[in-house]
């Protein structure tokens, strides 16, 4: 979700890449289903591994399981690393689905606002 939406919310000017620690390899429909409810395109995103991205030139990683994972996310040259603790909806109802979606939302509206122009990996 957050790569869609850094996508969208940084208007043309944010490469976002999301990758995981253990990827499913698919992407839950809940989670197709909530940012199309939300306005987001979810053309692109897959599911993928961080060892598939390329991070060499990320200016901002963020760990989205919190502080004690913050060290398993790859060190960019020079980038920013921040970690946030974001619920993993998988498989709860779509109340939850949502109230997460809200949540990264804030988030990345606000991690955009200080860092324009920029390159993020959103694990």
């Amino acid at each position: 979700m957050a790569e869609a939406m850094a996508r969208a919310l940084g208007g043309g000017q944010v490469d976002a890449r999301s990758a995981g620690l253990t990827p499913a390899g698919w992407i839950a429909e809940p989670t197709v289903s909530t940012l199309a409810a939300l306005g987001y395109s979810v053309e692109g995103l897959r599911s993928k591994s961080i060892d598939e991205v390329e991070i060499d030139d990320v200016d901002v990683v963020v760990s989205l399981l919190g502080e004690e994972t913050l060290d398993l996310m790859p060190r960019g040259h020079g980038a920013r690393r921040e970690a946030w603790s974001i619920r993993d909806p998988f498989g709860e109802d779509e109340e939850t689905y949502l109230a997460v979606a809200r949540e990264l939302e804030t988030r990345v509206r606000r991690l955009l606002e200080e860092h324009q122009d920029g390159e993020l990996l959103l694990p």
